[in-house]
């Protein structure tokens, strides 16, 4: 099979109703979907650069590698393209496009044994400490 190529109408279904479940379409063209067959994630999301945008006439860009996608069930592919997405969103106050990065990277035998609920905790107390300390810091002049 050739490393890119054209998606197919049931690969744009799928991605169209995850797309349509988000408010992102109102703010941002996203109808640029390539398939990658070589590539080691399953979707991945690019930001465009203004040159490309301006020739494309979209924002981002979805490449799909459509042999996995295919061969997983529906829920399943689903949730791989809800997971891409997830992490873009539109500013309107600056008119910009925004990709964040995953806010959870672990190991998964550690969230096993301590369940995510326990890890949200854990990363969330450490985050309020180093606020705190920071702020200490600023009032005391940075000492």
């Amino acid at each position: 099979m050739a490393r890119w190529g054209e998606p197919s109408s049931d690969t744009i279904k799928i991605v169209s109703e995850v797309i349509n479940n988000t408010d992102l379409e109102r703010f941002i063209g996203i109808k640029v979907i390539l398939n990658d067959d070589q590539k080691k994630d399953v979707v991945k999301v690019k930001k465009l650069t203004p040159d490309i945008k301006f020739a494309l006439g979209d924002d981002l860009l979805l490449i799909i590698n459509e042999v996995i996608l295919e061969q997983l069930p529906i829920p399943q592919q689903l949730m791989c393209i809800e997971e891409a997405i997830c992490g873009v969103s539109f500013d309107a106050e600056n008119e910009r496009l925004v990709i964040t990065q995953p806010d959870v990277k672990t190991h998964s035998g550690f969230l096993q044994k301590h369940t995510y609920e326990k890890y949200e905790v854990m990363t969330e107390s450490i985050k309020s400490l180093y606020d705190k300390e920071k702020e200490e810091k600023d009032a005391n002049g940075g000492e």
